[in-house]
């Protein structure tokens, strides 16, 4: 069996109904494939030199890392330190519980200071606020009832639940009924049904990797394929007041498996999803659409540009800093033994062309599969998980990578590895 398929069924049957996008171990281990010890390869021992470092004030706080523990049933948290130079377990932390045997079916942080995550196993939304040291406490009415995300079992998604850019919202699709469910986000993190929630979409629509745009005007989703990992369609929809609204001409037949909104609202940029690993053939491009920006077909798509990659990207992140719009592709090797390294371009932000960043491909950071930033988009955290066939146990990392004001990348602080696969995410200090 190929090692990937031994990652994602051994992922499975663990979590029962999480994406687990994995293969190779990170840091470029792929020749010593299975070792969980590697470490980067990069020099340095500061973060933060042409990115700002994401500020962290005089305690060098820069980032959090909340990720799904499904060994011992919490939430782990972490702290990126840049005095330190550290990404490891917060001071003081209480690890609250969670359900068992669930890696859960999305998380996410609202405002830098809520954090949310789903279990299907429970049909539950479960929130904490976020104090300024990284720790947690319950929200008032948590676990919120979400009976529908039992529907998630089998699905692979890593972006079923999203918040708009404010987080005053939270989206969470539901791929079996075809349906999006939306609530408001209130006072102390409290969820709320947005009015007319559930929102229906078209028969035989399996909505997966939600976004928005990045002014959160428009929501989209891709009609995913769960056994290839690929798309077929994009629905999209108008945010307003809380209710969508299918936007003229929805769903566009654009094959993605995901797409990402630049900043400035006006593109967004696709991965079709389609490798050698999954799918049988790679497809080396990054797409970019324009975002129709007013009149009665506001938030339609159109293809304006196909732009050629090094390596065929599976999954991407976008930011903004202070050298413009950014993106970044990750993906797997063809031959099922790792990652290939991160490709990074800039966005224009008039035309939506892209521009291979200086020193892309980057090959002397931690890889992976699936990628984040904090809100401060100074800082990339990139997650990697494997089979450790010596031990025939999983091995899940994080690499947190710094960004210089022209993005590019350099990975000064070692490896973080976590205790199990699960769902994570990176957040700001409130």
């Amino acid at each position: 069996m190929k090692i990937e398929a031994r990652v994602l069924l051994s992922a499975l049957a663990l979590l029962a109904m999480m994406f687990l996008a994995a293969c190779g171990g990170g840091y470029n281990c792929q020749v010593t494939f299975g070792s969980s010890t590697c470490t980067p390869s990069g020099g340095g021992v500061t973060l933060g030199g042409g990115g700002g470092g994401g500020g962290g004030g005089g305690n060098g706080i820069a980032a959090f890392v909340f990720a799904v523990d499904t060994t011992n049933a919490a939430i782990d948290g972490y702290t990126l330190n840049t005095t330190a130079g550290t990404l490891a377990l917060t001071n003081g932390y209480l690890a609250p519980t969670i359900p068992t045997n669930s890696g859960g079916v999305g998380m996410v942080v609202a405002q830098e200071q809520f954090l949310y995550v789903g279990f299907g196993i429970t049909d539950q939304i479960y929130g904490w606020t976020i104090s300024s040291t990284g720790t947690l406490t319950a929200i008032s009415g948590s676990p919120f009832s979400a009976p529908y995300l039992s529907n998630y079992v089998g699905t692979v998604g890593q972006a079923e639940m999203i918040t708009n850019p404010l987080g005053t919202m939270l989206f969470v699709s539901d791929t079996s009924q075809g349906e999006i469910y939306a609530y408001t986000i209130g006072s102390g993190g409290v969820l709320a049904a947005a009015t007319g929630s559930p929102f229906s979409l078209p028969s035989g629509f399996l909505p997966m990797n939600l976004t928005t745009d990045g002014l959160g005007n428009y929501l989209y989703a891709i009609n995913g394929n769960s056994t290839t990992h690929t798309g077929s369609e994009i629905a999209a929809f108008a945010i307003s007041g809380g209710v969508l609204t299918p936007v003229v001409g929805s769903p566009f037949a654009f094959p993605m498996w995901q797409v990402e909104g630049d900043p400035t609202g006006q593109f967004l940029i696709g991965t079709s999803g389609k490798t050698v690993f999954y799918d049988g053939t790679d497809d080396d491009n990054l797409y970019v659409f324009n975002i129709t920006p007013s009149g009665a077909s506001a938030g339609a798509l159109t293809q304006i540009a196909v732009v050629p990659t090094v390596y065929s990207p599976f999954s991407i992140a976008t930011q903004s800093n202070s050298g413009g719009n950014l993106v970044y592709s990750f993906g797997f090797n063809d031959t099922d033994t790792g990652f290939n390294p991160i490709e990074g371009y800039s966005i224009n932000s008039t035309t939506g062309a892209l521009q291979v960043l200086s020193g892309s491909p980057f090959s002397e950071v931690g890889d992976g599969s699936w990628g984040q930033f904090d809100q401060s988009g100074d800082f990339l955290m990139v997650y990697s998980s494997y089979l450790n066939p010596s031990t025939d146990t999983v091995a899940t990392q994080l690499a947190p990578l710094d960004l210089s004001s022209a993005g590019a990348l350099t990975q000064p602080v070692a490896t973080l590895t976590l205790v199990t696969p699960g769902f994570w995410v990176v957040t700001d200090p409130n």
